[in-house]
């Protein structure tokens, strides 16, 4: 395949793109570049008639070369149909690094279907999933399932990527449509919109990534934040996503997590004077709550005293402080077993609604 020079004009884009959005900076950019050293990658294109061309390869590259006012562009003319131009065009842009998790589910979603495998994002990534799993354990694969396994292996990206790449694309429209209309640095991290596709109910799913956005949460706190808030009872689920009531991720994966209201901003919280926060503080103000937090709190203090401990020993006889230490008031129990006490307090308060008054004092 040679390369030669096309007016730009008798290019068109690919109907088969999965881009939706060319930041308008990054082209200016490759536009400088080409301006200062021309364009030192060829695109590639098919011919679509006798003075016609379609791009297979490289749309950015020509949009840029428009812009730095280039009449002709390099570029490698390559013989194939329409079938086969799709599945190319599809497998080279989602190997891109610079697309966006959504495109890159909703252009793997055009290479299956093109192949036709037709599923809903979300049902295609369990399959795969479903595939991978029958694959370890060495498993007999159903027809589909191994076309599915081929196309899989014929676009060259782990099966993992591929999962997550169309639980992004099967999020809720509103928020993907809010998501590709913001500029690349204001997005939220691509992994969390994953996570947010386990939410099945697309009100909870909407509200999750709100609180999300709101909160400016990392990947690591917001995949927490989706697993808690689908435990938590309804009424508790409103009020935790009630915009303006701060709230976060507390405890280890060791003990578990739960969702509160920082400890510092309660007194706050208590003090919303408008209606719909003011509902949701009683909530997460509640004194069973604020119990719970304060059991959480003292059993994570009690695994971190005794993480800390774990080489401290008597100056004097040598006994190990992890075995000999002591409450003053419960001198019979070690702080293995005031910890193990701590954590069954923590789990008693998570299924009781009424506080525990030697713990709480009762509002008069």
């Amino acid at each position: 395949m040679e390369i030669v020079q096309i007016p730009i004009e008798k290019i068109s884009p690919s109907p088969f793109q999965p881009r939706e959005t060319f930041d308008k900076d990054a082209i200016e950019e490759l536009a400088d570049s080409i301006k200062a050293y021309d364009l030192l990658n060829p695109i590639l294109v098919r011919q679509t008639g006798d003075d016609s061309y379609q791009i297979i390869a490289g749309e950015r590259r020509w949009r840029a070369a428009q812009f730095a006012g280039l009449k002709k562009i390099y570029a490698i003319v390559k013989k194939i149909d329409e079938s086969q131009q799709r599945i190319e065009s599809l497998i080279e842009n989602i190997h891109r690094k610079d697309l966006y998790m959504i495109e890159k589910g909703r252009g793997v979603m055009e290479i299956f279907r093109s192949e036709g495998i037709v599923q809903t994002p979300k049902s295609l990534a369990n399959i795969i999933n479903s595939i991978e799993r029958k694959k370890s354990r060495n498993l007999s694969l159903i027809p589909t399932e191994e076309k599915i396994d081929e196309i899989c292996a014929k676009i060259h990206i782990k099966s993992n990527t591929l999962r997550l790449w169309l639980e992004a694309a099967s999020v809720a429209p509103d928020i993907i449509s809010e998501e590709l209309g913001k500029p690349i640095d204001d997005r939220i991290p691509e992994r969390i919109l994953s996570r947010l596709s386990t939410i099945s109910d697309p009100n909870l799913q909407k509200s999750t990534y709100e609180k999300i956005v709101e909160q400016d949460m990392g990947k690591d706190e917001a995949s927490k934040f989706v697993s808690q808030i689908k435990k938590v009872p309804r009424d508790e689920q409103e009020a935790i996503l009630t915009e303006g009531i701060p709230v976060e991720v507390l405890g280890d994966s060791k003990e578990g997590y739960s969702i509160e209201i920082p400890k510092d901003e309660i007194e706050t919280v208590k003090k919303a004077v408008s209606v719909g926060k003011k509902k949701a503080a009683e909530i997460l103000t509640k004194p069973i709550i604020e119990e719970r937090g304060k059991h959480r709190r003292n059993l994570s203090g009690h695994n971190r005293i005794i993480d800390i401990i774990d080489d401290l020993f008597c100056p004097w006889c040598g006994k190990p402080a992890s075995t000999h230490l002591r409450w003053t008031c419960h001198t019979d129990e070690t702080l293995e077993e005031a910890k193990e006490q701590a954590k069954e307090n923590y789990q008693d308060a998570s299924q009781r609604d009424e506080i525990d008054p030697r713990f709480m004092k009762k509002k008069k």
